[in-house]
């Protein structure tokens, strides 16, 4: 089943192995601000998006799991 959520983009998946196994990454891009800084970041918005893909890698992936959110949006740092 495929990744959907209010924010997200693009979604990818990867495998990054490391010394003591293997971890499954969801890739997440967003159109969001991620820097707490910046003027348009929207905290409710961001945290939405987290538990959406929270929940889905909960229920679609075996084993060790990360998520990484990506902004599309420029100006970040």
């Amino acid at each position: 089943m495929p990744f959907k959520a209010p924010h997200a983009s693009f979604v990818t998946f990867a495998i990054e192995i490391l010394p003591f196994g293997i971890t499954h990454v969801m890739i997440v891009e967003t159109g969001l601000h991620l820097n707490p800084k910046h003027p348009s970041y929207n905290k409710s918005a961001v945290a939405g998006l987290i538990s959406d893909a929270q929940k889905y890698v909960s229920a679609n992936i075996e084993g060790l799991a990360a998520i990484r959110l990506v902004s599309t949006q420029s100006g970040e740092i």
